[in-house]
């Protein structure tokens, strides 16, 4: 029998391939620093910080070369996961549904519809498609201008230069601070938001792929329902929630629009909800299960709204935490890669305080626990 597929071990999935994201942005950066070690005596050189600039800019080709190397292997790796991410994920999820709804109504199995054929379809072309856009092309393309790894490579180089040149700090201080601030806002993207954000290109990825994964398993169950002709589910529940899942989580509620002939009135639509929005209902953490007038039951815990929307504000924190320290942690491991003690001893002091937050807000709140797995960073 073949194994069930949960929301849970989807979202580990997508996590697992963002990761390569991840650790490829991280030994692009190791790459760049290393670009630097046998020009260090140009850059203790004071007098001349123009010659060790133009050493370094005289690299950018074979570095080009080595980006794209690196990048063309992490694309291939990854185009066939995400593959199997949704494709073969979302084909079997339809088949577990459709198993479950024809036992539950006592009807016949339905094969998998053309309709969630498509869905699952659209999200792994979509997906992909994002990521190569956004992401695989800006690091792919040999233009120094437009790869995005060099256009961070050249802007470490002139602002090491330009705090050299007017004396604001040591060469060495200069170097660190400029690829530790890099590392901060992490190599971008092409995608800028409406807000007129550019995502890091391991935040966008992350994003992409855990939003992808939980609305193929969300989409191709409610199909399933609406193959069978089922239109209720119940909403799972959780002490701390968003403003559009707090007032409905725990409550039977329909899965069509209020305008479909299919409607009950006496529950509530996802659709008033924001499903499909991505402030809306149905997030990563939503799950539903078949409802069924007469048979099934609701056994969800309910949950004050206004306090579930208070706790996730407190849950929101905890995560604020733990990616501080992960975003440490990988500081950290630039700063032993540059030799730098003073950076050093200030990133493990800081790690130490961040730790000391989240031990006491989960003290402090019962509803949370410590996940040590989310303050762990990537490794080769």
């Amino acid at each position: 029998m073949t194994k069930k597929i949960t929301m849970s071990q989807m979202n580990h999935q997508a996590n697992k391939i963002a990761d390569n994201y991840t650790r490829l942005q991280q030994e692009l950066f190791y790459l760049l620093i290393d670009a630097t070690k046998d020009t260090r005596s140009l850059l203790m050189d004071r007098e001349h910080p123009l010659a060790w600039r133009f050493a370094m800019l005289q690299k950018m080709g074979g570095l080009t070369e080595e980006v794209v190397r690196m990048v063309a292997k992490t694309v291939n790796m990854s185009e066939q996961q995400i593959k199997s991410l949704i494709e073969d994920n979302g084909l079997q999820i339809a088949q577990q549904m459709n198993g479950q709804l024809a036992n539950i109504l006592q009807q016949k199995d339905k094969p998998i519809s053309s309709t969630q054929r498509q869905i699952i379809k659209s999200y792994a072309h979509q997906a992909f498609l994002d990521i190569d856009n956004n992401v695989n092309q800006t690091l792919l393309t040999t233009n120094y201008g437009e790869n995005a790894a060099m256009r961070t490579f050249q802007d470490i180089v002139n602002r090491t230069t330009l705090d050299i040149q007017t004396g604001r700090k040591t060469p060495q201080r200069a170097l660190t601070d400029n690829i530790m601030q890099w590392q901060d806002k992490g190599m971008k993207t092409s995608l800028i938001d409406k807000g007129g954000h550019q995502w890091s290109l391991e935040g966008y990825t992350r994003t992409v792929l855990t939003s992808t994964s939980s609305r193929v398993f969300n989409d191709v169950r409610i199909q399933s329902m609406k193959d069978f002709d089922t239109v209720l589910a119940t909403m799972t529940s959780h002490p701390a929630a968003r403003e559009a899942c707090s007032h409905i989580q725990g409550k039977v509620v329909c899965l069509v629009p209020t305008s479909d002939s299919r409607y009950m009135r006496a529950y509530p639509s996802i659709y008033d909800y924001g499903y499909g929005e991505p402030a809306g209902t149905m997030g990563i953490n939503c799950q539903h299960y078949p409802y069924i007038k007469g048979v099934s039951h609701n056994f969800q815990e309910q949950y004050n709204p206004r306090e579930a929307r208070q706790k996730m504000d407190v849950q929101q924190k905890q995560r604020y935490y733990e990616r501080s320290i992960r975003h440490q942690k990988e500081k950290l491991k630039m700063a032993n890669k540059l030799g730098d003690e003073k950076a050093q001893r200030k990133l493990k002091t800081s790690i130490r305080g961040y730790q000391s937050k989240l031990r006491d807000i989960v003290k402090d709140n019962d509803f949370l626990n410590r996940q040590y797995g989310r303050e762990r960073i990537v490794n080769k």
